[in-house]
Formats: C-alpha cells, structure tokens, sequence
C-alpha cells in the first residue's frame, strides 16, 4: 500500500552512539531513556517512541554496527521538520557526559507500508514484533526507479515467506539528503535462513540494485522500549 500525504505522519530516527571508549556503552539506553527521549518525544510531538539496541552482525567476520542505540519516533502530520532538527543535551549524568555522546538524526516520509499475511490475519504474536531490520539506501545515479521496481516488484513479497517477518514500511528522506530510501523490516526474530537470503538478495533485480549501490546501510536492532499509543505501528 502507497501512502497519500495527506495521511502521511513522519518519522525521526534517532541513531546514538558512545565516542569516548573509557565509558560503559551497556549504561547508554538508560542515559539516553533520562536525558534524550522524554524532551525529544515533547518537541516533535511524537505519538510513539520506541528504543532498540543494535544486534550483532548477521555473519560473525563483519565489523560491529558504528551505532549502538536507535530511537524511533512517530510524529504527527502537523509536526513541522523544516527547519534542521537538533539535538542537545545541557546537563551531565553520572558517569556519561554529554561530550561523551554523538547523536545523528534524520526526518523521513513514509511512502509504503507491506504486509504479510500472517499480520493481515493476526495469527502473530501479541504485541509489536522484537526485531527491526533498519535499511538505508543510495542508488546509483539515474537508478532510482530500480530501487522501486525491487522492492515493489519482488523483495517485500520474497521476505513475506520467512515465518518470522511481520511487515515493512518504507520512506523517503524529509530533506532530499542523503541516503535517501529508508526501509524498516519488523521481524519476530532476526534469523533468515541462508538459503532463503542468498535467493532474496540473488536475483537479477536485487542485483540491478545492489551490484551499483553507493550507500548500503542495514543492521539489526532489538526493541527494549516502548512509549506513547504502543498499539500504533510503526
């Protein structure tokens, strides 16, 4: 399903970090919890906020994620996101100080929302899927109606076979910059059997746009916390 912008609401993603290695990075989901998400979910206005804790890499030989904590923020369609979002924390906490932390977000419009038929049946789980798979993409210059032919065409439809996959929704940057195409995969679990992987990211469609990307950014994230209308999807 294609979204108007009339019904469209926005989404923030918050991605947090630790740049100063002597910190403990276990204490940052509940440095970011006290000092970030209460002030951030007021100003923007946001109906839902959500916090993940990045997962491990899929295949053990790659490098660890550069970002460890994520907030997810649903806003209303009355929010405004023209003016450059900020983010600034004035007092110290403990052991984490604010110089200690880098803080990148970004503003996004939705354009899709897929899925699977276990969600349109409800034949699920209780409560919001665990797992959020957050995909980033740049296509090559010119190849942008092939992003869209892939993910509309093909690869929603081959994910939707995975037992554990729930649903995707998909944006498009607030701002043009870049990357510009973000996709969110809610899973159950974040196990995809290699079989099935290789075959989704294998076809001549996937490789149309994967063989000429020039930013591909996805990881795994693990849901911890939920606030807001926690029945609102993202």
């Amino acid at each position: 399903m294609y979204i108007s912008d009339a019904k469209a609401t926005s989404l923030l993603l918050a991605f947090t970090r630790l740049t100063n290695p002597a910190k403990d990075a276990s204490t940052l989901p509940a440095w970011y919890d006290r000092n970030v998400r209460p002030t951030f979910t007021t100003t923007h206005n946001a109906s839902l906020a959500l916090g993940y804790t990045v997962l491990p890499p899929v295949n053990a030989s790659n490098a660890p994620y550069k970002w460890t904590y994520l907030g997810i923020y649903k806003t209303s369609k009355n929010t405004s996101l023209s003016t450059p979002i900020s983010v600034t924390v004035a007092q110290s906490d403990g052991d984490i100080q604010p110089e200690d932390v880098e803080i990148e977000v970004s503003a996004w419009r939705p354009v899709q929302v897929f899925e699977s038929l276990r969600e349109k049946q409800g034949t699920v789980p209780e409560g919001r899927p665990k797992v959020a798979c957050v995909v980033r993409i740049e296509p090559a210059a010119g190849n942008e109606a092939a992003v869209e032919d892939w993910y509309h065409y093909q690869h929603l439809d081959l994910l939707s076979m995975l037992p554990n996959y729930r649903r995707s929704t998909r944006y498009r940057s607030f701002d043009g910059s870049k990357p510009r195409w973000l996709a969110i995969h809610e899973m159950d679990t974040d196990y995809v059997d290699p079989y099935q992987g290789a075959v989704m990211m294998g076809t001549e469609l996937a490789h149309s746009v994967m063989d000429t990307v020039q930013v591909f950014d996805a990881a795994n994230w693990a849901l911890y916390v939920e606030e807001g209308d926690v029945g609102e999807k993202i």
